[in-house]
This record gives C-alpha cells, structure tokens and sequence, in this order.
C-alpha cells in the first residue's frame, strides 16, 4: 500500500538526525548544537550544550519560542520581572514561557547547561 503522508514524514526506526556543532565561542562561552537549524537542519526544536569558563551574562531577552533550561554543572540567577530573581543549580530545570523577558547569569566559572528550545 502507497504510504500516506502521514507515516512518509514519520521515522519507522532510530534516525541520527545531527551532532555537535561549535555555533558560539566566545572564549569565556561555548555553544555546541546538538539538534537545530544548524546540527540537524531542523529548527522545530533547538538542544545545545553549553559551557562557560568565566562568570558571563546574557543580554535581556525575549524569545518567541518555550526554553527549558536544564543546569548540569555550577548554577544560574535568572533576573526577570523587574528585579526578581531565580536561583537555579545543578540538576535544576527552569521553564520560561513564550514572551517572558529575562536575563541569565552565570556568576561561577564551569557552568554546563542544556537550553532545549520549543
């Protein structure tokens, strides 16, 4: 029987569908994709690695998509709502929703985080 398009964009079995991309290094700041517009050439989700080798901030943000941030190593103060912040550590994960504004910092050298992006 002639696949439907349905079952023709779905996987029938395990796919790799990427691997790790440098797509920042800042010295102090590493970004490594893992899927997303660049590892994978899909942007339905974005998962990266990321490591710092100094204390480092972001910018304020506003992101159009949901972000889950996963803290593997060290922690991060989440800044957001006007002088609120949100401590996250090691083996934490924060959610920050669609449109939310916020800043992370990440006050420790060797902080590891996960960014999973929907």
């Amino acid at each position: 029987a002639p696949a439907s398009p349905t079952s023709a964009a779905r996987q029938e079995m395990p796919t790799i569908v990427g691997g790790s991309v440098r797509v920042v290094d800042t010295g102090d700041l590493t970004i490594d994709e893992l899927a997303g517009n660049v590892a994978s050439k899909d942007d339905r989700i974005s998962i990266a690695h990321v490591k710092t080798s100094a204390p480092a901030a972001e910018p304020w943000l506003t992101l159009h998509y949901d972000e889950w941030i996963c803290v593997l190593k060290g922690h991060m103060v989440l800044h957001y709502d006007e002088g609120k912040k949100l401590e996250v550590t090691a083996g934490q994960t924060v959610f920050i929703a669609t449109g939310e504004r916020f800043r992370p910092e990440f006050p420790d050298a060797g902080t590891e985080y996960v960014p999973v992006c929907l």
